[in-house]
Parts: C-alpha cells; sequence; structure tokens
C-alpha cells in the first residue's frame, strides 16, 4: 500500500498547497481545489480496484483515515464554494447564512450522533464493522444508501468519517466568517507576528502539539488538539487542522523512536546547557 499511497498523498499535498499559495480568493481556491481532487480521484480508485491489502490493520488504516481525509477536502470545498456562491451582500444577512449552515451542520450531527461520539472519541472498537469493506450482496442486511455503491471502493461509513472531518473544518471556517464580520476586522491576532514561520517539517510541529497537549499545560489539557493546530498554524503561517490526525497516526506508526523531534528538542537544549557550564 505504502508503494502507491505515501507518492500519491505527498504528491497531492504539494499540489493543494501550491493552489493555496496561488489565490487569494476563496471560492477560486475552491473551484481549483475540487478540479485537482476529482482528477486524483480517478487515479486512487483506479488502484484501490485491483489492490489487495495484506492485513485488515492495513484496510481499516486506509479507509479510516487516509481515504476519508483526502474525500473531506472534497466535501469541504465543495461546501465552502456553495455557500460563497450564495452569500448574501449585507452584512446583518451574511451572519444570519453563515449560522444558518452551522445549525445544518449540527442537525447532520445530531442525526448521526452515535458515530459523531465515536469519531470524536477516536475509538477503535467498531473498525472491522465501519471500515472493512464487504462481500454481502445481500440487500435486506446492507445500508441501503450502499446499493449504488462500488463495493471494491468504499466502507459503510468511511465517506460518514470524511464529512464529520469536513464538517469539523467547515465549522470552524463559519465561526471565522462570522466573527470576522461581528468584530469588522482582520482575524490576525495583533500580537501574532506574520513573518514568523515554522521552517521545519510539519509533522514535527505537530508533534510538538501533541506534546504539549497530553502534557496538560495548555488550559489543564481541556483544549481541542484541532484548536491547538488552528492556533499554531495561524502562529507559524501554517495550515495544519485538516490534516492533524493523519499526522498523528504516522507519528504512532513509526518503527523506531516515535517522539524524535521531542528528543531533539531535549538534546539540543541539554549540550547547549553543558556548553555554557
Amino acid at each position: 500500500m505504502d508503494k502507491f499511497c505515501k507518492p500519491f498523498f505527498f504528491e497531492f499535498e504539494n499540489q493543494y498547497q501550491v493552489i493555496k499559495k496561488s489565490h487569494t480568493e476563496i471560492i477560486s481556491i475552491a473551484q481549483h481545489v475540487i478540479l485537482l481532487i476529482e482528477s486524483k480521484i480517478n487515479e486512487l480508485f483506479k488502484w484501490l480496484k485491483k489492490h489487495k491489502f495484506n492485513s485488515i490493520e492495513e484496510e481499516i488504516y486506509f479507509f479510516k483515515d487516509l481515504k476519508p481525509i483526502f474525500i473531506s477536502k472534497l466535501i469541504y470545498y465543495k461546501a465552502v464554494l456553495r455557500i460563497e456562491s450564495n452569500v448574501p451582500t449585507s452584512k446583518k444577512n451574511k451572519i444570519k447564512f453563515y449560522e444558518e449552515e452551522l445549525n445544518t451542520i449540527q442537525e447532520y450531527t445530531n442525526k448521526n450522533r452515535k458515530f459523531y461520539e465515536y469519531y470524536r472519541a477516536r475509538a477503535s472498537y467498531k473498525d472491522s464493522i465501519y471500515f472493512l469493506r464487504s462481500n454481502d450482496k445481500n440487500i435486506s442486511r446492507r445500508d441501503c444508501a450502499l446499493i449504488n455503491y462500488d463495493l471494491k471502493l468504499c466502507t459503510s461509513h468511511d465517506y460518514s468519517m470524511a464529512t464529520m472531518i469536513a464538517n469539523d473544518i467547515l465549522t470552524n471556517y463559519l465561526e471565522n466568517r462570522i466573527e470576522e464580520l461581528e468584530n469588522n476586522c482582520s482575524l490576525t491576532h495583533p500580537l501574532i507576528n506574520p513573518s514568523l514561520n515554522w521552517t521545519g517539517n510539519k509533522i514535527d510541529l505537530v508533534e510538538l502539539i501533541y506534546a504539549l497537549h497530553l502534557s496538560k499545560k495548555i488550559n489543564h489539557g481541556n483544549s481541542d488538539i484541532k484548536e491547538l493546530a488552528t492556533t499554531f498554524g495561524k502562529m507559524f503561517n501554517q495550515d495544519l487542522e485538516e490534516n492533524i490526525y493523519r499526522w498523528y497516526i504516522d507519528i504512532k506508526n513509526r518503527k523506531t523512536v516515535r517522539s524524535k523531534f521531542i528528543n531533539q528538542l531535549s538534546e539540543g537544549l541539554e549540550n547547549q546547557l553543558l556548553q555554557e557550564e
């Protein structure tokens, strides 16, 4: 799987970042990202139809993490394109419009409460039910929504997972738009220096964020990991929140030292202190 997936998603991420840096208008970004993903989906599905996973764990990983994160971007940007193409002109009506979209997301969450709780808890006890493909042709045993689906390309809940991820990102986007309108100012915090850029690997920054989160030194550990990703992303001009869980899984799956960057920080500080003695 890695032979195809690693270069595939690496290439996609690079192309995605180029689009975001090349366009300033959100509608233009959405249009270009949608076209990119739709072209890449064909390539991914062509591979998936022929591929045989080496283990149940590998198949679950693909349908729980890799595919949903990828598809969530398509769901998110299609929603953004629809919303921003239909947003009213007046400030008051814009706020109301965005709030209605937030209510729609909440209604979806309420209708899918059990799976939402499973998703938010990052649970795994039903992974074999939710994220393994089924060869069962018996319609009476299957969700009617899957009748016309190609069973080689999907599981019962991988699209639901993608929708949950997209809704989280869309909620953050809509709340920021409302805040911007209500405050009538830039979203950039005056104390954040826009010239500070993270020059290391993004996965190193994710490792640092998780270490701080798990240390419970920020809000006594009560902050959401995506909130931290958003804050650090704004601080260092990095887009983190969309892929924060995928990078965490990559850290967990390291074969040797998993806290590699944290160890480097500790060693660097210790060496400097020794030199100054």
